[in-house]
This record gives structure tokens, C-alpha cells and sequence, in this order.
């Protein structure tokens, strides 16, 4: 946008514009100095790269109509004028970030001054606000200095030359920051990190990023649909910072726990709960296994190991059968596959979201993208291999159950557990499997929300991060809750009259006995 205008005091001219500057230092003082060299009073400047990191919107006057001719041919000339999006990832320090309110004489070339000294110190500005009709003498400017040690020097500067400042924030606190403005959403994510990893993880996160164009893009791509979606945004943002936090829990900072195996008929379920993922089931007959189930797979080696540790030799687990395709499910079932050839059984649409990366795909929904960006990340991060080949469920309907179809059946041993397509609400490709003998095993429906850790829950968020942001259907998901509430304690009513009941076993937190719904 250029646009000029014949002011109505002085004869003076007043030019408005958008410009578009790369996310680096330096740029505003180059983009200042063309407006001083014309002498071209700037009495609007604004600036915030947490709205767009690319984006100047300034206004100013001048005497001379020429001089805005000539601005207008440099800017052209150099680009100034063509929109462009790029932002990079450098924010990653507290300390380094101050916001200023600097007092100025209101006259051409005063924002070049204090541009020029920002760019001295290599300071990324990452809002600057000048309004003549909010006030004449005073800036409001945030920046980032890539080196502490320049900033003293850089304040002292400013007082040298005349321009008094106010410190209205000093890099300090967490809470502070989350309302800082001019912090794009992945540098809240990369600050957020830092309280769940150390100081060396996220650098080396940080470069890591960095160094690929593909994942940078895609992490940039993530932030702007996050931007576009809020509330989810910041959900999803969790998320992934609890994935991605999984990598610090690995090898010799590994854990897990154990809850107590139990039969079923001539079966033995043992449960584990790994530090941060879903949680791993195996079914035992006669020392052949088959899972339901995993975690990233960011922790296969460390798994087998667990399993080796608790007498499970890894090698006889004949079959993985999958609730559905989110990393923190399926991720480890590609690993056991290539290693040992077990057979991995799954929906048909859940084949759709693996081979889209997305979760969402296949559903109408405004998060459709955010999904996509945010699929690629957690398994990039997490590491999940989903398997080279599968084994599909049918997907005829055989019965109906509480309102659920029964699309398919498996036996282990003598029991038979029905697979119960689900409604779509939390994904494509989800299903649940039933054994009416006293098991049903709900993946991230019906957590036991008592038993997460507080890791789990302030990190995931879970109550809400399962009953909103994150489902691709929040109304079917409801529904879908009622209808499993419903199954669960019909069930087992049937099987208390038999002395017996129904065990949930969700996919995060512990099981627990059916009958606790009630009143819930």
C-alpha cells in the first residue's frame, strides 16, 4: 500500500505506506535513514513482528512532494514494496529482551538515531510504536540483543545522545514474557521449552531446527496457523513441547511404571506407563504376547529394554493392534515391526492420516492445516515409525453395541475381543476393543483423570486437551463419551451379577474398575 495525501496545515504532503522488511537486524535503520535522508518527518511508526515479522506501517510529512516521489523509486527499487513472510527463530533468552519507552525530539531523523544504534549492537527489534497523536516525544520499543554484554553499552549510548529512557521491562520471569508483544508464537514455544529441558537440549533444538529448511518452514507454518487459531494453538503448542521433552527422558534419564498384571481368563494383562506418551499393554499366554499400543518412538530402544527387565522378551510379541494413528500411540509399532516382523493391525482410514500426516484429514474442519503442521512435528520429533505394512480391520458392520458398531473380532487364547469403530470425534481410524469377559480398552477416551501426573497435566492439559482443541469433532466426541460411559457401566452391571466387573484401561493414566463412572 502507498498512498499520498495533501495535508491541510503548511502545504506539506503526508505519505502512508506498508512496507515489508526481512526479520533482521538492521533493516529498520536502513528503512529509517531513507526516510531521513529526504528529510521526511516519520510521525507514524509501527511495528510489531508477533503480528507479522515483516510488516511496517508508517506514515509521514514532508514539505516537499519530490522527496516523496524519490522515497517511493528507492523503496520500490529495493523491494521494500513487495510483501514477503519470513521470520526467524531467535529469541530464545529472558535476559536479552528489553522494552524501552524512549523520549525523542519529534523531527526527521530522530528514528534513524535510534535505529542506527540498535543496529550497532546487533538488536533485533521486535516492536517499535511512535504515534505523534498519542504522543510527540515518546517511542515504545522492544528488542532482543543476541550478546548481554552489549546492552549496558547500548543504554549508556542512548543517555549519550540525549535520548532518556524508561526501563518498563528487563527479561525476568516466565509470566512477564508470555505478555511481552513482538514474541512470535515459536519463541513462547522455544521459552516454554526451557522450563522442561535443559539449556543445552534446546540450543541444540534450536539448531537443529535451524539447520533444516523443511522442519523450520514447517515450524513457522505451524506458528501461523496456531496464531490464526488461538486457544488451540496454545493447546497444540503444549503438546508438542511435552513430545518433544520425551527426548530428554530417554536412555539413562528413562523411567516408567509398572501397574500390576491381572488375569482374564487364560490371559495376564500387564500395564506401563512410560514417561510421557500412551500407555503400553501386553497381553500374555503360555510366553506369547500380542500389544495394544505403544508410545513415541523415540522410546523403542528403551522399551525393549523395560520389557527385558520385566522377563517380556521382546522377540514374542506376535501382534500390535492399534486404537489409533497419533504418535503417542503408534509410534513404536514400525520399530517392532522391522526388527521382529510382527503384524500390525489398524483401521483403513487411519491409513489416509498416516500417509497425509495429518490428523484431521478426511474432516471439515477450520484446523485442518494447524493439524497438518502439527502431525509433521510430533512424529518428526517423537520419532514414530509407523509400519511398512499392515493388517486392516473389516469394516462391516457384524452387531451394533450401545450405539457403536462392531466392525471386526480377534481371539488371543480363549477370549474374543470385538473391535468397536468409533464415531470420529477424536480421530480418523479410531477403534476400541472390547472383551465382554471384563476388559475394554479406550485410548484417550475415559481417562482416569486422578491418576495423571501433574507432568501430565498442567504440560498436556489433559481434560481439555481431549475434550476440545485436539479432537477433530468436539460434539461426536462428547457423544462418543456418553455412549462409552453407557456401554461401560451396562457391562458391567451384567458381569457384577456374575461377581465379576469391567476394567477401563485407557490409553494415558491407570486403569480402574467401570463402576467408578458412576455419578460422574
Amino acid at each position: 500500500m502507498w498512498e499520498t495525501l495533501k495535508a491541510l496545515e503548511n502545504n506539506s504532503f503526508l505519505i502512508r505506506a506498508k512496507l515489508y522488511v526481512p526479520d533482521k537486524p538492521g533493516y529498520l535503520a536502513k528503512l529509517a535513514e531513507f526516510f531521513s535522508k529526504r528529510n521526511i518527518n516519520i510521525v507514524l511508526f509501527y511495528y510489531n513482528r508477533s503480528e507479522h515479522p515483516n510488516r511496517v506501517v508508517i506514515e509521514g510529512k514532508t514539505l516537499n512532494e519530490k522527496n516523496l516521489q524519490d522515497l517511493y523509486n528507492v523503496l520500490s527499487n529495493q523491494g521494500f514494496l513487495e510483501e514477503i513472510y519470513e521470520e526467524n527463530l531467535e529469541i530464545t533468552e529472558l535476559e536479552n529482551i528489553l522494552k524501552l519507552s524512549v523520549y525523542l525530539e519529534h523531527k526527521p531523523g530522530t528514528l534513524f538515531k535510534i535505529a542506527q544504534i540498535l543496529k550497532k549492537y546487533e538488536a533485533n527489534v521486535i516492536y517499535m510504536i511512535f504515534n505523534e497523536l498519542v504522543s510527540e516525544n515518546k517511542a515504545n520499543i522492544a528488542f532482543y540483543v543476541n550478546d548481554s554484554k552489549h546492552i549496558n553499552s547500548l543504554l549508556n549510548e542512548l543517555n549519550e545522545i540525549g535520548y532518556h529512557y524508561n526501563l518498563e521491562y528487563s527479561g525476568v520471569n516466565q509470566e512477564d514474557t508470555n505478555k511481552l508483544i513482538g514474541l512470535n508464537l515459536v519463541e513462547r514455544f522455544y521459552l516454554k521449552l526451557k522450563k522442561i529441558l535443559s539449556e543445552k537440549e534446546v540450543e541444540n533444538l534450536r539448531k537443529m531446527v535451524n539447520a533444516s529448511k523443511s522442519l523450520s518452514d514447517t515450524l513457522l507454518k505451524f506458528n501461523r496457523e496456531a496464531g490464526q487459531n488461538l486457544e488451540a494453538g496454545q493447546i497444540f503448542g503444549n503438546i508438542l513441547a511435552f513430545a518433544i521433552a520425551s527426548k530428554s527422558k530417554t536412555r539413562e534419564n528413562f523411567f516408567y511404571r509398572r501397574l500390576p498384571s491381572f488375569p482374564l481368563g487364560s490371559l495376564l494383562i500387564h500395564t506401563f506407563k512410560l514417561p510421557s506418551g500412551g500407555n503400553v499393554y501386553l497381553l500374555e499366554i503360555e510366553q506369547e504376547y500380542i500389544m495394544i499400543d505403544g508410545s513415541y518412538g523415540i522410546y523403542y530402544e528403551d522399551t525393549k529394554n523395560m520389557l527385558k527387565t520385566n522377563k517380556i522378551p521382546p522377540e514374542k510379541i506376535r501382534k500390535i493392534y492399534l486404537t489409533h494413528p497419533d504418535a503417542d500411540h503408534a509410534g513404536l509399532s514400525g520399530y517392532f515391526q522391522k526388527e521382529f516382523g510382527v503384524e500390525v493391525y489398524i483401521h483403513k482410514e487411519a491409513l489416509d492420516v498416516i500417509k497425509n500426516e495429518n490428523r484431521a484429514y478426511g474432516v471439515n474442519t477450520p484446523l485442518y492445516e494447524l493439524n497438518h503442521y502439527f502431525t509433521i512435528l510430533v512424529n518428526y520429533f517423537t520419532k514414530c515409525n509407523f509400519p511398512q505394512e499392515y493388517k486392516t480391520f473389516n469394516t462391516e458392520e457384524m452387531e451394533n453395541l450401545y450405539g457403536f458398531k462392531v466392525i471386526d473380532s480377534f481371539k488371543f487364547g480363549d477370549l474374543v475381543f470385538k473391535v468397536l469403530e468409533s464415531l470420529g470425534g477424536h480421530i480418523a481410524g479410531q477403534v476400541f476393543f472390547l472383551c465382554e469377559d471384563g476388559v475394554i480398552f479406550t485410548a484417550d477416551y475415559l481417562l482416569w483423570i486422578p491418576s495423571l501426573t501433574e507432568e501430565e497435566k498442567n504440560i498436556l492439559n489433559i481434560p481439555k486437551y481431549l475434550m476440545t482443541s485436539t479432537n477433530t469433532n468436539s460434539k461426536i466426541f462428547k457423544k462418543e463419551m456418553e455412549l462409552l460411559e453407557n456401554l461401560c457401566l451396562n457391562l458391567d452391571q451384567k458381569l457384577k451379577n456374575q461377581g465379576k466387573g469391567l476394567i477401563i484401561l485407557p490409553g494415558h493414566g491407570d486403569y480402574y474398575p467401570a463402576r467408578l463412572l458412576q455419578g460422574n
